[in-house]
């Protein structure tokens, strides 16, 4: 048991769902800070698809004393491709952008990859693009990382396609946006190979690498050596490990994450690699 809480000591996870949500989540923000404190993490961030978790993350910070951070993710819910909706998270203390998830287009067409997610996505709608039909960023999204540029935030690249990641993280590059992260490349739904993900770190992006992908939350799961061969082929350097847990059916998120070295550790990474992608590199990203 010491070895596994040595393992989580100074761990930051970046991606965890929380309740209340309109998915059943296994733990409230104030729940899913305490377990981490508890385990000896350093941080966490909260997510939904659905609404602005900023005001969460902070209620669950003054209650837990814990350091606990929130973002927006530009779907539909909170009026798309919105600057607006980026001004006001900023403004609640905000740290984290994503693209669109459960409103990408390229999401909606690969949607029965993950049920649970495509019983509450629009999947009648057109979805959301970044790109215009040439290729080029939309205007709109220009506007979106000036203000992520402004207020220092973590870019996302949600549920787009590789391509469109990449056009957005040229710009967002260019602008002098530092905090880049490419959500779940290894997803299925997003489709990246190792070219893709490597071109994305060429321009200063992390990849996130997800536990939940291997439970069966996902049709049909990945295997742990999958995963492992994504990192390898990515580059541990350019790569960090996040849950995104606290689905109901699944461990909490601090046991997601335990599991996830675990497995990882079993695929022949080492502690030090262990400890860049748990501890380093999302340290890095939200705190340094």
């Amino acid at each position: 048991m010491s070895s596994d809480s040595a393992l989580l000591t100074g761990a930051i996870d970046l991606h965890i769902h929380t309740a209340p949500d309109i998915f059943p989540r296994s733990v409230t923000a104030i729940e899913a800070a305490e377990q981490a404190q508890a385990a000896g993490m350093a941080a966490i961030a909260i997510k939904s698809h659905s609404t602005d978790t900023s005001a969460r993350a902070e209620q669950a910070r003054i209650s837990t004393g814990f350091p606990v951070y929130g973002g927006v993710a530009l779907n539909y819910s909170v009026g798309g491709l919105n600057p607006y909706a980026v001004l006001e998270c900023a403004r609640q203390g905000g740290r984290i952008v994503w693209l669109p998830t459960l409103s990408a287009r390229h999401f909606l067409a690969h949607a029965s990859n993950v049920p649970i997610l495509a019983e509450k996505s629009p999947v009648d709608s057109p979805g959301l693009v970044v790109t215009d039909e040439s290729g080029a960023l939309l205007p709109v999204v220009e506007d979106i990382l000036e203000l992520i540029k402004e207020h220092d935030m973590i870019l996302c690249s949600g549920h787009v396609t590789p391509q469109e990641a990449l056009v957005t993280f040229t710009r967002a590059a260019e602008m002098g946006i530092t905090r880049l992260v490419v959500t779940h490349p290894h997803a299925d739904f997003v489709g990246a190979d190792a070219q893709d993900m490597r071109a994305l770190s060429a321009l200063g992006a992390m990849n996130e690498m997800h536990y939940a992908f291997v439970t069966p939350v996902i049709d049909p799961p990945q295997t742990m050596a999958h995963i492992a061969g994504q990192i390898r082929a990515a580059g541990v350097e350019n790569c960090f490990l996040a849950t995104d847990g606290g689905q109901k059916v699944n461990p909490v998120p601090v046991d997601a994450l335990r599991l996830f070295i675990h497995g990882l550790m079993e695929e022949g990474f080492t502690k030090d690699e262990i400890h860049h992608m748990t501890v380093e590199a999302p340290r890095t990203l939200l705190l340094n």
